[in-house]
C-alpha cells in the first residue's frame, strides 16, 4: 500500500505531493505493476488533464523490457481496484472493458473535476518550412466551408512547443484541446521532408474534431473520440489513404526526430557567449604579466 503522505512543504499547492511522498508512492506503484504484469515498469507522474494515463514501451518489448506509465498525480493513492484496472489495461488495452470503465469512471470523478489551470501559450502558425495558417484557409475553404463558413468558433491553431519527446514507440502528431478551442501541431512535421499535404491533413484530423466533438457513450462514461460520422467524413478526405500510408512509412523517423528536438536557441546563444566584466578580463591580462614576468626576466 502507499506509503502515507508527508507534511506539505511550506508553499507547497496543497493538493501537490510532496517529492519524499511522491517517490514513495511512485515506488508502490511500480513494485506493484511489475509483480503483476512480470515486467519493469517506470512510473512518471504529471499534472496532465487532456492524457491522465499513457503508457509506451521504454526498451524493446518482452519479459526483460521495460515500460513508462505516466499519470497524473492524483494516481498517487489509487486505490486497490484503480491499480487492478490498469493492469488489465496495460495487458489488454480496450478489450478489458470493466477495466477501463473503472480507470473512466475514476478519472472522471477525480482528475476532470479539477480548476483548470490557465496556460501562458504563445500561438505560432509560422514554421521554419510549412504554415499552418495557410494550411488551414485552405481546407476552411475547401471541406470545412460548410461547417466553419466564417471565422467565428473557428479554433485556434499553433505549432506546439519544442519538447522532446520520450517515446519510443508512438508519437502524438496533433491534439484538440475542445476546453480552449485549440489545434496544436507536433512540431516535428514542420521540417522539409514532411509535405504539406500531410500537414494539412493532420490539420484536417484535428479540426474535424472541433466540427465532432468527443461524446459520452453508451454506458455514460466512457468518451467516444471517433464516432461513425467522424470516421465516414475522414475517409471522405482527398489525402485520407494516402496519408495513411504516408504515416505508417515514415513514423518510425518522425519518432526519432521527435526524441532529438532541442528547444529553439535563444539570440544571445546564436551570437556566442557574452564578453567577460571588465574586472575578469582585468585580472587576466595581470595574470599573463606575472607570468611573462616570472619567466623572462
Amino acid at each position: 500500500m502507499p506509503a502515507s503522505p508527508e507534511r506539505p512543504r511550506p508553499g507547497a499547492r496543497p493538493d501537490s505531493p510532496t517529492s519524499a511522498s511522491a517517490a514513495n508512492d511512485r515506488a508502490a506503484w511500480e513494485t506493484y505493476l511489475a509483480q503483476e504484469l512480470g515486467f519493469a515498469v517506470k512510473v512518471v507522474f504529471n499534472r496532465a488533464r487532456t492524457e491522465p494515463v499513457r503508457w509506451t514501451w521504454e526498451t524493446p518489448r518482452g519479459p526483460q523490457g521495460r515500460i513508462e506509465l505516466r499519470l497524473h498525480e492524483r494516481f498517487a493513492t489509487a486505490p486497490l481496484e484503480v491499480r487492478t484496472a490498469m493492469v488489465s489495461w496495460i495487458r489488454s488495452g480496450k478489450r478489458a472493458r470493466r477495466a477501463c470503465a473503472t480507470l473512466d469512471q475514476w478519472i472522471a470523478e477525480h482528475i476532470a473535476t479539477l480548476p483548470r489551470k490557465k496556460r501562458n501559450e504563445r500561438f505560432t502558425t509560422t514554421g521554419d518550412h510549412h504554415d499552418l495558417a495557410a494550411l488551414a484557409e485552405e481546407l476552411y475553404e475547401g471541406v470545412f466551408a460548410s461547417d466553419f463558413p466564417g471565422p467565428e468558433g473557428r479554433p485556434r491553431i499553433t505549432w506546439g512547443r519544442r519538447a522532446r519527446s520520450r517515446s519510443r514507440g508512438s508519437l502524438r502528431l496533433g491534439s484538440y484541446d475542445p476546453e480552449d478551442n485549440v489545434v496544436r501541431i507536433h512540431i516535428v512535421l514542420d521540417r522539409s521532408s514532411v509535405p504539406d499535404w500531410f500537414v494539412r491533413y493532420v490539420l484536417f484530423h484535428e479540426i474535424l474534431h472541433a466540427v465532432l466533438p468527443p461524446k459520452p457513450g453508451p454506458d455514460g462514461r466512457r468518451w467516444v473520440h471517433h464516432g461513425p460520422e467522424f470516421r465516414r467524413r475522414e475517409r471522405l478526405y482527398p489525402d485520407y489513404q494516402q496519408a495513411l500510408a504516408w504515416e505508417e512509412l515514415h513514423l518510425p523517423r518522425l519518432i526519432r526526430a521527435a526524441r532529438r528536438i532541442k528547444p529553439r536557441t535563444t539570440e544571445a546563444a546564436r551570437v556566442g557567449p557574452a564578453p567577460r566584466p571588465a574586472r575578469t578580463l582585468e585580472r587576466s591580462r595581470a595574470a599573463v604579466v606575472q607570468w611573462v614576468q616570472q619567466h623572462l626576466f
